[in-house]
């Protein structure tokens, strides 16, 4: 939880798990940036790639990483600080995925093709609630226009959420609305 709001709630890992499989499709090098719980770090696991990056902010979440022993790994390589100080030393990856905290995106979504490597596959965090804080889906694909992208959203149907009383502490309030069950992945391919 921060403050009152849940950064990453159990009922998700399905959908990282369906994420994973979206950028890890064609192998090779893959990039995530913000680890959160690690449920979409753990997929990425799972899948025949060659590295492993994670850029985290958090300094409670790096301390958590280096517990679970993502530090050890071979393949992995953490990328502790904002993701804007690593930019111009990243390599470029098949596969790259970001789901941060409070953060518009706008910045790395406009920086993204620089570290993408043709053909590579790019995804985001997708809640419709970011579509009314001029952060979500529709903002990003305005972003990536200039860009030369293929653009496509797959979807599936998210087996629990949680209320939003487990969410935020009241049913006023949530990140994810229950209704919403039908989750949209978005996908953007560097031509």
């Amino acid at each position: 939880m921060d403050g009152d709001y849940a950064v990453m709630m159990d009922w998700e890992k399905p959908i990282m798990e369906f994420q994973a499989a979206q950028i890890c499709r064609d192998g090779g090098d893959i990039l995530n940036v913000g680890f959160g719980m690690g449920f979409i770090d753990e997929a990425i696991e799972k899948y025949n790639i060659t590295s492993h990056h994670i850029v985290e902010i958090h300094p409670t979440v790096q301390k958590e990483m280096i517990k679970r022993g993502w530090d050890k790994k071979q393949h992995v390589k953490l990328h502790f600080g904002d993701w804007r100080s690593h930019l111009d030393y990243l390599p470029k990856f098949n596969g790259i995925y970001i789901d941060t905290w409070d953060e518009e995106i706008h910045d790395f979504v406009k920086n993204v093709h620089k570290i993408l490597k043709p053909r590579g596959v790019f995804s985001i965090f997708n809640n419709p609630k970011d579509d009314l804080d001029k952060d979500g889906i529709n903002d990003v694909i305005l972003d990536l226009v200039k860009y030369r992208y293929d653009i496509f959203l797959e979807s599936f149907r998210i087996p629990k959420i949680d209320a939003p009383e487990k969410q935020t502490g009241s049913n006023q309030s949530a990140y994810w609305w229950p209704k919403d069950t039908i989750y949209n992945s978005p996908i953007f391919v560097l031509k």
